[in-house]
């Protein structure tokens, strides 16, 4: 007897269970097939041997069409390896490979960085955007310095005290209001794609007035303003800034409350920066005058240019950890959503356009730095630490203290510390990364003066915040910390460029050994020489 297959057999998937009546039929077939014509002696035997041999021609024909559809389950499983489950008419889902689900997994990702996070209304049209960027701050009438500025450059000697000055001071207030616009032109850029690649918008162009000025001053040999104007950002963004939210805050509620795990965050972010700013000075500290400055510059070089690339990697955590991870922490539950103002093409044209007046009206700014300190008696710490801040962000000052006056606090704390993060873990060491390439001497050896205001501001934030809540006085303290320290940067004098063996006792990397190391390192060489040799006589 043949057995009845069973669904149990591996060669029967897909295959319709046999009917009773087939399964018999097939069964007394091959019986009668071995039992042979000469099994009957009977009166019905011819009469069996007709249906015996009909049931056999049944059992065989039955047995041929189970063997061709078992051969066509074989191939169908032969082509679902290839091709996934059920091959060609087997009825069943085809099964995507590795590679279709990996090109699907990344388009769907590149698709969600340019999908906005919730359904935006029609934009305006182009004239009405442009009406919009016209009014968007009253700072904006200050645009029309932007070409007196321009032509004073041109028109004057950049070397006499008056033209010095007149240029400083038509470029220094014309982009205040091109630092705005900046930042709206980013925002509005960022509410048309995903929420990662707006963050990481904001991240990137969040101190793009700071970052330009800087690289300017760094490509000039002004490292002190180089140096100064960053860290000087970030005493404004942390006791200026958060301060005068803090106080404008307070005076309108008696208590407000942030959300503290992610305030604790950020001032962890921030020491983490401060201690990679105080390693290097202690370092230089601890050497003391026992070895040469020839041989300690290249150490201190390589040390901040390898702790530049572990602050970026730490940069690039934090934002994953805001972005993507914990997104919940910096969500501002207040906050409404917002809806574009501006056409697409006008919002990048002011991104674009802001971003190159900027950098033009920063090297007039930058030129003209020297005459104007010189001519004054203003020292360049004093500019780096006060007024160039107050420039760069003027109108994300404004921003901040608006916000907290309708008690959206999270979101103030969002653009003082957020702003104060970025420039301390992003910011500084791209400049250092800059400055490797194309080959200045720029390091993360701070004064020590610049270096320990850093430290205090960070240390008194994180007392202010401790506790989650802040009022009126709180921001009180803050600001008048950040005055003092005005104060005090004031009466800081510049370096006397005119005796470089005076400066490398100072500081290892003057403005005058970025411009001329050659001749800078000669002419210490020889003096220390010569001072030696009276010596020895």
């Amino acid at each position: 007897m043949v057995a009845t297959p069973t669904s149990e057999d591996p060669t029967n998937v897909g295959i319709t269970k046999p009917t009773k009546r087939a399964t018999i039929a097939m069964e007394e077939g091959r019986y009668d097939e071995e039992k042979g014509e000469g099994s009957s002696s009977s009166n019905g035997g011819a009469t069996d041997i007709k249906d015996s041999q009909e049931s056999g021609l049944a059992g065989a024909k039955g047995s041929d069409q189970n063997s061709q559809h078992r051969s066509i389950v074989r191939q169908g499983t032969a082509e679902s390896n290839v091709e996934g489950l059920g091959g060609p008419g087997m009825g069943l889902p085809r099964r995507m490979t590795a590679s279709e689900i990996e090109g699907r997994t990344l388009k769907k990702s590149f698709t969600s960085l340019l999908t906005p996070q919730h359904r935006l209304k029609p934009a305006p049209g182009i004239g009405e955007s442009m009406m919009n960027v016209l009014k968007y701050t009253w700072l904006n009438v200050l645009l029309l310095l932007i070409p007196v500025s321009w032509a004073l450059y041109f028109a004057l000697d950049r070397e006499s005290k008056g033209a010095s000055l007149a240029i400083f001071l038509t470029s220094f207030l014309a982009i205040m209001p091109l630092a705005g616009l900046l930042s709206y032109g980013t925002e509005e850029v960022s509410l048309r794609v995903g929420q990662t690649l707006g963050g990481l918008l904001n991240a990137t162009l969040g101190n793009a007035v700071e970052l330009i000025v800087a690289i300017i001053a760094l490509f000039h040999c002004e490292l002190v303003i180089t140096q100064t104007s960053l860290v000087g950002s970030v005493l404004s963004n942390l006791l200026l800034v958060l301060g005068m939210c803090f106080f404008v805050g307070g005076l309108r509620y008696k208590e407000q409350e942030f959300k503290q795990t992610a305030a604790q965050l950020n001032t962890g972010m921030l020491t983490m920066a401060v201690i990679s700013v105080l390693i290097p000075a202690s370092f230089h500290a601890t050497l003391g005058e026992d070895i040469q400055d020839n041989v300690e510059r290249p150490d201190l070089l390589q040390m901040s240019r390898g702790a530049s690339i572990i602050l970026l990697i730490i940069y690039l955590g934090y934002l994953w950890f805001q972005l993507k991870s914990h997104t919940f922490l910096y969500a501002d539950e207040n906050e409404a959503e917002e809806e574009p103002t501006l056409h697409i093409y006008v919002a990048w044209g002011t991104l674009v356009l802001s971003t190159v007046l900027v950098g033009v009206t920063s090297e007039w700014l930058v030129d003209s730095l020297d005459g104007f300190t010189r001519g004054y008696g203003v020292g360049k710490t004093f500019v780096g630490l006060v007024l160039l801040p107050i420039v760069s962000n003027a109108a994300e000052h404004v921003t901040a203290v608006l916000a907290a006056r309708r008690n959206a606090v999270d979101l103030a704390m969002g653009v003082a510390v957020g702003s104060s993060i970025q420039i301390a873990l992003f910011v500084i060491p791209l400049l250092v990364i800059i400055a490797w390439i194309a080959d200045k001497p720029l390091s993360l050896l701070f004064d020590p003066f610049v270096a320990i205001l850093m430290f205090l501001a960070v240390l008194i934030v994180s007392y202010a915040i401790a506790d989650g809540r802040s009022n009126w006085m709180e921001g009180y303290i803050l600001m008048n910390v950040f005055v003092l320290m005005a104060l005090a940067s004031w009466y800081v004098p510049d370096l006397n460029s005119n005796n470089p063996a005076q400066i490398t006792k100072s500081t290892l990397f003057p403005d005058e050994y970025c411009r001329n190391r050659d001749f800078f390192a000669m002419l210490v060489g020889g003096g220390a020489g010569s001072g030696s040799g009276s010596g020895s006589a």
